[in-house]
């Protein structure tokens, strides 16, 4: 009998009712340009709460949503998970935070990290596709937005003061926080601290695919695979009936191991470095952020939101003994963004926004493996938003004009490139009845080559390429149709969404029978692509003995082809989600069991990956304990059948297998 046999009669028994709900709380999506609340907005989104991700053990951003609908995690270690949604991945999903884009390297290297700390997060929004747009900074793949309170819109009521400590059994990983807000003498002041080492993680019996031919020693975990991290925020904001202002300084300090460094994809797969050997990165970034309101209640304009962002991030990455010993190359972006959102709403019914933004960023690699020359981007746009309700009709419209500027060297000859974008989209809910919506959007976005994937010149370790970009490379364009429709009678609740976008000139990375001293060259190409797939999720909520139990199954699938017919590269496979959720008073249960099909649609150069079935469980209870607001007990298990698990979008996914079966420990105590 398969592992998922007895969830699936648990959920047979449940689920014989496949009528459609949403149980949306009323909470306000941060990235929504038109200031919607969650329950207003018919796109594709999921947002998690912190209280969601407090019942999970500390991970990646990617592996962090890896669970959800239309969302994935491209991986290289458990250091390093980026999303990927609808197959997307890289510049065409932005990862922003409280509504501004991170401003890391994670774009230059699939072994970069995304520059961010979960520990004291307020939510995280996920809108997937090109409705992105109606959101901050969207992208035709869909963003990623982490929101905390360090800047405050509202006046804080009381004291918190919260301390956490976690253990996790694969890695013997340790994490320590303290997040504190108050409000003191009409100052809005928040700080948070947080601290986490990993070692090594553990991996399955014979987890690691060898090169054909060459007989290695198995191993019960993963060399290099270990990181240490620290992160320190502080905001303030004072709040008044004219609107709000405030400031947030954060400093993230990073560092992890390269568990493998040059991989070959086909036919001959790299060598991952020897146990004397240390590959490392390691990352410094600070970034200050300025943001506020003021109500202006004109005859024109009614609010101006406004913003300003400054960052400097570094890393590092090293080697420690080897053929590369001392080598070190150096990664930074310096970079300033600022704008406003000028509210120019006429009447209930109607909404509308103008939004100006403005971004100056400067890249550079410096040392050992300088691959590319600096280069220096401006970005300004301006757009146009609005929702409108008739009666049953629901519309969103947005449209939105980018002007780019990207200036570098290959070899000698300079570059300076100009870039214009022009994008909307159109959404349409309509009420089928009162628990029922229908809804339909139509999208064109374009999206600038990224400063990689025009400048690169040199060759690149992590994927032992010698990548070559391409200065005139056209900006993609993608023409999407999303169809969705959701049900609510109260008991059932359920989604389906339907979506096919077709992007032209999309670029990708392909090899060459061309080597440069004994590695392949791999040229930046475009040629049309279409991604579909679907989103299907039905689920049933009920009481139960003393709580509340929630049972749902879920199937996610994306095909990505080229206009000939070939199969696009690293498309995630499709998945099969299940999840068993119960509440009782102050205790939590939830199990979620994601079966992943093999994935044997492949495209130049890949190998097939097989399927597997990832069981995680987790159960918290908050006790109560005197001179103690809440004292908060998480057991929680990863990977509990001990799968060999790899990502299908990772390029080191034959070599860096998923982690082994993890049980952890998280106390959470607020004063």
């Amino acid at each position: 009998m398969k592992k998922s046999a007895f969830l699936l009669s648990i959920l047979s028994i449940f689920i014989t009712n496949l009528a459609f709900a949403d149980d949306i709380e009323y909470v306000t999506v941060n990235s929504s340009i038109l200031g919607l609340t969650e329950n207003q907005i018919e796109n594709p989104i999921h947002v998690i709460t912190g209280e969601d991700l407090s019942r999970t053990g500390t991970l990646s951003l990617g592996e962090s949503l890896d669970n959800l609908l239309g969302v994935a995690s491209s991986d290289y270690g458990s250091a390093v998970g980026q999303p990927v949604i609808r197959g997307l991945s890289g510049p065409r999903v932005k990862v922003l935070e409280n509504g501004l884009v991170i401003r890391d390297v994670s774009g230059i290297g699939s072994d970069h990290q995304n520059d961010v700390e979960l520990s004291n997060v307020q939510q995280i929004e996920i809108v997937r596709g090109p409705m992105s747009l109606l959101y901050s900074n969207g992208s035709l793949g869909g963003i990623v937005n982490v929101v905390d309170n360090s800047i405050t819109a509202k006046d804080f009521s009381e004291q918190i003061i919260n301390l956490g400590v976690e253990h996790n059994s694969v890695n013997d990983g340790k994490v320590h926080n303290i997040n504190f807000s108050d409000n003191l003498q009409g100052v809005n002041l928040s700080l948070s601290y947080a601290h986490s080492n990993f070692n090594n993680f553990e991996i399955p019996a014979e987890a690691v695919i060898h090169e054909e031919g060459h007989d290695e020693e198995e191993k019960d975990h993963m060399s290099n695979s270990d990181s240490k991290s620290s992160a320190y925020k502080a905001g303030f904001s004072v709040v008044e009936d004219w609107g709000y202002i405030g400031l947030s300084f954060k400093n993230i300090e990073n560092l992890y191991g390269i568990p493998f460094h040059g991989v070959h994809e086909d036919p001959a797969p790299g060598s991952p470095p020897e146990e004397d050997e240390r590959i490392f990165s390691s990352t410094d970034s600070d970034t200050s952020s300025l943001k506020g309101s003021y109500l202006v209640s004109g005859d024109l304009l009614n609010k101006i939101d406004y913003f300003y962002s400054d960052s400097d991030y570094s890393l590092i990455e090293g080697h420690i003994g080897g053929d590369e010993d001392g080598e070190e190359t150096t990664f930074t972006n310096d970079a300033k963004e600022y704008g406003a959102i000028l509210d120019i709403t006429s009447d209930n019914s109607l909404t509308q926004k103008i939004v100006m933004r403005s971004m100056d960023e400067d890249t550079a690699i410096l040392g050992d493996e300088a691959f590319m020359k600096p280069v220096q981007s401006e970005e300004t746009s301006i757009g146009y938003y609005l929702a409108k309700q008739f009666s049953s009709i629901h519309l969103d419209f947005g449209v939105r004009r980018d002007e780019v500027n990207r200036k570098s060297l290959i070899s000698s000859t300079a570059y300076d490139k100009d870039i214009d974008l022009t994008s909307y989209v159109l959404g349409l809910c309509y009420e089928l009845s009162a628990i029922a919506d229908l809804n339909l959007s139509f999208g064109s976005v374009e999206r600038a080559p990224s400063s990689v994937e025009m400048f690169m010149n040199g060759k690149h370790a992590a994927i032992n390429r010698f990548e070559k970009g391409n200065p005139n490379l056209k900006s993609e364009e993608t023409q999407n149709i999303d169809l969705s429709l959701n049900f609510d009678n109260d008991n059932f609740y359920g989604s389906i969404n339907f979506y096919q976008n077709d992007i032209d000139n999309y670029i990708y990375l392909k090899d060459s029978s061309e080597t440069i001293s004994g590695t392949v060259v791999a040229n930046y190409l475009q040629k049309d692509a279409e991604f579909s797939g679907y989103e299907i999720q039905f689920g049933t909520q009920m009481d139960f003995y003393n709580g509340s139990l929630d049972l749902s199954i879920g199937r996610d699938q994306v095909e990505g082809t080229f206009a000939n017919g070939e199969n696009v590269l690293r498309v995630l496979p499709a998945r099969v989600l299940y999840s068993l959720s119960y509440e009782e008073d102050n205790l939590s249960i939830d199990l979620g069991l994601t079966n992943v099909k093999p994935q044997n649609d492949l495209g130049a150069g890949e190998t097939a990956t097989a399927g597997y079935e990832m069981l995680d469980f987790s159960i918290s209870q908050t006790f109560a304990v005197e001179g103690i607001e809440n004292f908060k007990v998480v057991f929680f298990a990863d990977n509990l059948l001990n799968e060999i698990a790899r990502n299908h979008s990772s390029i080191v996914k034959n070599e860096l297998p998923l982690p082994g079966k993890n049980l952890g420990l998280k106390l959470a105590i607020q004063l």
